[in-house]
């Protein structure tokens, strides 16, 4: 085969391909337009509902840090979370080590990101009494007469 008989093969395949394509573009032009919109109607749905299952909102900076009572310094355990209070206004939940969590005002607590042991107030020691061992002193009263028989 010649050059012009390659090209003239080719040219004659573009066509038939292209009537080919306009063809099913007349009969299946309604049925592809449904499957496109399907296609990108459902494509921007999992999209939004991705977006709104993956993202986590923006975790508040304060929850993990370890509280303090701002007026005497004493240490009230870990923040949890953060609330609204009818009585006291805007409030942390802090978990006490060991116990339940309660609320607090936030302008009563300080917040800091280590547990500043140094800084804590340390109890007064104070002279407990030893207990001792003494025995009761016996009261003054009637005594008692025994019950046995002399023989």
């Amino acid at each position: 085969m010649d050059g012009y008989t390659t090209k003239m093969l080719i040219a004659g395949g573009v066509l038939l391909g292209l009537l080919f394509l306009v063809v099913i573009w007349k009969f299946f032009f309604g049925f592809l337009k449904h499957v496109l919109i399907i296609l990108i109607l459902g494509g921007s749905f999992v999209g939004f509902y991705w977006y709104r299952m993956h993202s986590s909102p923006a975790k508040n900076p304060a929850i993990g840090k370890h509280a303090y009572m701002t007026e005497s310094g004493k240490y009230l355990g870990v923040v949890e979370a953060e609330g609204e209070d009818t009585r006291r206004g805007p409030v942390w939940n802090i978990r006490f080590p060991g116990g339940h969590p309660r609320m607090f005002a936030k302008s009563r607590v300080t917040l800091k990101d280590k547990r500043d042991i140094a800084s804590e107030p340390t109890p007064e020691l104070t002279e407990i009494p030893t207990p001792t061992i003494t025995p009761k002193p016996s009261k003054p009263g009637p005594e008692k007469k025994s019950n046995s028989k002399k023989e």
